[in-house]
């Protein structure tokens, strides 16, 4: 058993966990991707609507391109690490065009340049205080990862309210022991909110969606962190190159101090990248010389993962590729505006709702069981991550012929979860019967009862 696997298996509220277990595998053995669909192994065909965790913006197939124009490339250096060659060269200084900045460092995951970007930040302002809002989501480590799941309670970050005065107003008073503030843009989507998940969806209290008044929002914490010596961190680990060819910075026409990349910038393959201005960058202190701050890896500039991403960074600044970007977003558009009024005209209770290429699905009516939805998705031929109905992502591949087919498809599950009545309005108290129906088997668990 994958360790990770286990993880994600649980993909629905934790009270009927035991039982979807043993009777639905929402599991898939991938033989191969076809343009937006995914096949297993038996040949059964999905259309993937996962994103692969977001890594997913340009389609799977010109990813395939990108693996082979970047192996062509690399293979004649094989495992040497550790040089600068002209494709290294050539990817900093696109990296340089679109970040903004002058120096740029290569990680091995998003979450390594996460940490790279914290500690370089602490490390050249000399402040020990890192600012993050609630609910967003910076990767694993530890020493930034909110409450949930993380036993270790950091000391030196700060949770603050997203898009809220009094915030801003901490952020001056504070300014002193602050060293930076960590954007992600995604929180506009689900604002002071975790990550939407069917895992946590106990009726229809999902809260996601575009929020107004986010790029001014932005534009003022931008002020505010100048005016306060404070250094701006946006994590585009997820959000860069999904939203627009240069990210969140270019789609809300915001600059930050320090910009972190990763997911689909490798074209295919691992990739973390930091960029920001040299004295933010530094290593090591001029006026103290064993004042380090050691932050390197080995895989770091592997040739076959810079081969690749110089291939995807050349197809970024094609005009075909800039162009894509607006039909898409014309293309989901029409998509959720069409499927909506479906659903409303059939009497389903759902409604769509996007932001950019992110989406996800909402519950017009309280329902204890909505999550199950998910399960009819799959049956239907949708595939879907571990979060279920929550996240859902699309890419520049998809064409309008894909989302009508995929329309059809949510028309199906939609008819099947009504006939099979997990639609119905609750008779009793969804809160409180949930309350006591998880309060039990806390209980069972804590005290080994069967």
């Amino acid at each position: 058993m994958i360790s990770d696997l286990r993880f994600t298996s649980a993909r629905c509220f934790p009270a009927f966990n035991g039982v979807i277990q043993k009777y639905l595998d929402p599991s898939m053995a991938l033989d191969r991707t076809e343009g937006v669909d995914v096949i297993d192994f038996d040949g059964n065909s999905s259309m993937d609507v996962s994103g692969s965790y977001g890594v997913n913006v340009c389609g799977y197939e010109k990813y395939k391109e990108f693996i082979e124009e970047g192996w062509v490339s690399a293979k004649k250096q094989g495992l040497f690490l550790g040089s600068l060659d002209n494709t290294v060269l050539d990817n900093i200084a696109r990296l340089r065009k679109i970040s903004g900045h002058e120096e740029v460092s290569f990680h091995m995951s998003g979450t390594e340049a996460v940490m790279c970007a914290v500690r370089v930040a602490r490390f050249n302002t000399h402040k020990k205080l890192c600012v993050t809002f609630g609910g967003a989501y910076h990767g694993w480590w530890d020493g930034m990862q909110p409450v949930a799941g993380n036993e270790r309670l950091p000391d030196d970050v700060l949770c603050l309210k997203d898009m809220n005065e009094l915030s801003l107003k901490v952020i001056q008073a504070r300014r002193s022991e602050i060293a930076a503030v960590m954007i992600n843009p995604l929180q506009c989507f689900h604002l002071n909110q975790s990550p939407p998940s069917d895992v946590v969806l106990s009726s229809n209290n999902r809260k996601v969606g575009p929020t107004p008044g986010y790029k001014e929002w932005l534009h003022k914490l931008a002020d505010v962190c100048k005016q306060a010596g404070v250094v701006l961190i946006f994590d585009e680990v997820y959000t860069g190159f999904r939203l627009h060819p240069r990210g969140a910075q270019g789609a809300y026409d915001v600059k930050c101090d320090i910009v972190v990349y990763g997911k689909t910038l490798g074209g295919g393959l691992p990739i973390g990248v930091c960029c920001g201005p040299k004295h933010l960058m530094a290593r090591g202190d001029v006026k103290k010389a064993a004042r380090v701050n050691y932050v390197i890896g080995t895989f770091a500039g592997h040739p076959f993962v810079m081969a690749c991403m110089n291939a995807f960074l050349r197809w970024l600044e094609t005009p075909e590729t800039v162009k894509s970007y607006d039909t898409m977003h014309t293309n989901i558009d029409s998509f959720i505006s069409t499927a909506n009024a479906k659903f409303k005209e059939k009497g389903y209770p759902i409604q769509l709702t996007s932001w950019y290429s992110v989406w996800s699905i909402l519950y017009s009516n309280p329902g204890r069981y909505h999550w199950l939805f998910q399960y009819y998705l799959k049956d239907a031929g949708v595939n879907l991550s571990w979060v279920g109905s929550g996240r859902l992502l699309f890419s520049l591949e998809w064409q309008k012929a894909d989302y009508d087919r995929l329309l059809e498809r949510l028309l199906t599950a939609c008819e099947e979860m009504q006939k099979g009545g997990w639609w119905e309005t609750p008779v009793a108290n969804i809160k409180s019967k949930l309350g006591l129906e998880v309060g039990s088997a806390l209980f069972r668990n804590i005290f080994g009862l069967s």
